[in-house]
């Protein structure tokens, strides 16, 4: 449950950084934590009104499982690779239930080395070929928001 309440917290201020950054008109005070089978997030376009999102963090897991067992100081040997196709592959299969226009939220936080110039390029074809609920997609790199897909 602990976990849980983590994973929901670290999402609601990661939605607040990409708001926040994107200038996109959402009314932070609408926020609202969804349990699955909905998206993640539920609030209000100041002018489209009701909007849903579904975030999905791009981690290299061998990043992640380093980062929670290294100590400081020494040398460490790491092997690394892009997952973000392997990522955005398992979110497209996923189904969603919202009366709502759904956004994907793609997000880093620092468990990835992969930059948003490989990012970008990769998880592009996926979205647009796919069909899924999700009319746009973003990715919120280190403050830094890139359009990563539309449907229109």
């Amino acid at each position: 449950m602990a976990l849980e309440q983590t994973k929901s917290n670290r999402e609601i201020e990661t939605f607040r950084r990409f708001i926040s950054a994107s200038r996109i008109r959402i009314d932070p005070a609408t926020i609202e934590k969804r349990e699955p089978p909905e998206p993640d997030i539920l609030c209000t376009h100041l002018e489209e009104g009701p909007l849903a999102f579904e975030l999905v963090e791009i981690c290299d897991s061998n990043r992640a499982k380093f980062m929670a067992t290294v100590t400081e100081g020494g040398v460490y040997y790491m092997r690394t690779a892009d997952p973000s196709a392997k990522i955005i592959r398992k979110k497209l299969r996923r189904k969603y239930q919202t009366d709502y226009p759904v956004e994907l939220l793609c997000y880093t936080d620092g468990r990835v080395i992969t930059p948003a110039n490989v990012i970008l390029p990769t998880t592009r074809p996926y979205l647009a070929s796919w069909e899924s609920i999700f009319r746009c997609a973003w990715l919120l790199r280190r403050g830094h928001v890139y359009r990563v897909w539309s449907a229109d």
